[in-house]
């Protein structure tokens, strides 16, 4: 397998083919030490902007790229992360899931309706902690990635077999792709993205997993993204109409790269998107494009979060990130409303 590749931004790395995981610790304690950004608190608790009697869709954080959405008895989980291993750790050592944190984290919400659990891309940060949440919390939830995805789950967590791969009906910007349906209340359509570079054009843990793996990954550099996708995700009235649309990212893209079907956004824009701050600067007209296609009529920022410390830890900004630019921009472009919010927030919106 070729393991380095010529991008826009020139050499990309694959963190196993030439960063020693000594080099990779080196890399990562300079950016948090010399660029991480921090910024003051977040919106936190509850914003309800509901009317009594009007139809509801609630969104909850649950930190990095992980949120609930929800839909009277209809929910889609985004993979969360509570593990959080520490620089040292995901430089240097083996890491794995924590079950005991997972297990209390995700103990104050009720996910066991949960009809699927969607992971862009297979990071660990993004997949590492899906087979405790898809086999406590989520028994019945339909796993949503790609190849690179259901490989890496392969036999070992269990899981493995509820991966609905996306790879060959994914959306984008001129293109309808097929919508997955989870009931009559959800459907969800993969777009198709990339993983933009962490840092001056080097993109860490960069491959695919091409056959099922036995064992999990030992260390993070062998949590491969293969290919990356933002998703739709539609909530359906009794009618079967759309009630809620939301559009989801769990990693910064160069636009078009990411985009929605024009068609569709021209018959339903979106309610609600998700955009990821960490690294925008790496790509060009992030989130300014993206505001454009999707015509969102509010706008959350999730994984902006630095995931390096336990989860309980005060919160902060995430490294080499100037978040405060991005919602310059943000605003610059977006006159709606837009939260960032602390872990736990819950949003509660009306039509």
């Amino acid at each position: 397998m070729d393991k380095t590749r010529l991008g826009r931004y020139g050499r990309q790395i694959c963190g196993r083919a030439w960063i020693s995981r000594a080099a990779l610790v080196v890399l990562l304690t300079w950016m948090s030490t010399a660029a991480c950004v921090r910024l003051g608190p977040g919106i936190r608790g509850l914003v309800d902007l509901t009317t009594s009697g009007e139809d509801e869709l609630r969104l909850t954080y649950l930190g990095t790229g992980g949120w609930i959405f929800q839909h009277g008895s209809d929910m889609v989980l985004a993979a969360p992360l509570f593990t959080n291993p520490s620089f040292l750790q995901t430089g240097l050592r083996p890491i794995r899931a924590d079950t005991v944190e997972i297990d209390r984290h995700m103990a104050p919400y009720d996910v066991r309706g949960a009809r699927a659990i969607l992971s862009g891309h297979a990071h660990y940060d993004h997949l590492m902690d899906v087979p405790r949440v898809a086999a406590v919390h989520a028994p019945n939830a339909r796993i949503v990635g790609s190849r690179t995805v259901a490989n890496t789950l392969g036999s070992w967590s269990g899981v493995g077999g509820r991966v609905d791969v996306v790879d060959d009906s994914a959306g984008d910007q001129s293109s309808v792709g097929r919508w997955l349906t989870y009931g009559p209340g959800i459907r969800v359509m993969a777009l198709r993205s990339h993983h933009a570079p962490h840092f001056d054009g080097y993109t860490l843990y960069q491959g695919s997993v091409d056959s099922p793996l036995a064992s999990p990954p030992r260390y993070a550099t062998e949590w491969l993204d293969g290919a990356t996708f933002a998703f739709l995700i539609d909530f359906m009235d009794a009618v079967g109409e759309v009630a809620f649309r939301i559009y989801y990212q769990d990693a910064v893209v160069a636009p078009p790269l990411g985009f929605a079907p024009e068609v569709l956004i021209a018959q339903h824009p979106v309610d609600v998107a998700i955009f990821v701050p960490a690294t925008f600067d790496q790509v060009d007209w992030h989130p300014e494009a993206f505001v454009q296609n999707l015509q969102p009529k509010r706008v959350l920022l999730g994984h902006w979060e630095d995931f390096f410390v336990p989860i309980d830890d005060p919160t902060r900004a995430i490294m080499l990130s100037d978040i405060g630019h991005f919602q310059d921009r943000l605003e610059h472009v977006f006159s709606g409303e837009w939260w960032r919010p602390e872990i736990g927030t819950e949003f509660r919106f009306s039509r």
